[in-house]
């Protein structure tokens, strides 16, 4: 099976989940570079690439892809816990997306022009 069929098939399941905090990380299982992703049944499908996990080049190229896509980035919210208290800030990198689909040309778009790694590289899905 390749990478776009098992991105496609761990977003489709995530968006049928009913646990408010589920999510799914797809990881380069040699570099461990991820994006990830939360969503469920009730809540849209929700791209997060966290800028702290990219070198300074990778957000450079980041910051170009989505800029290409028409996304911008932004500051948000950094907590000690889930609702609790706002610790710092962090750049991420936050995109709804419309389909599952788009989500994971998206996800390519990242590991192939971000990380540049060759599309079918061999990834870990972390399914929460």
């Amino acid at each position: 099976m390749d990478n776009y069929t098992k991105i496609t098939r761990a977003l489709s399941a995530l968006l049928t989940r009913t646990n408010p905090d589920a999510f799914v990380i797809i990881e380069h299982s040699e570099t461990r570079k991820f994006v990830q992703f939360s969503g469920s049944v009730t809540e849209r499908l929700c791209l997060d690439l966290p800028s702290q996990a990219l070198s300074e080049l990778e957000f450079y190229r980041a910051a170009q892809v989505f800029q290409s896509w028409g996304i911008v980035g932004g500051e948000q919210d950094l907590f000690d816990r889930p609702e609790g208290q706002v610790v710092g800030q962090q750049f991420s990198f936050n995109v709804e997306c419309r389909s599952v689909e788009e989500a994971a040309s998206l996800v390519e778009a990242i590991f192939t022009q971000v990380y540049e790694l060759p599309a079918d590289f061999p990834l870990t899905l972390i399914e929460h």
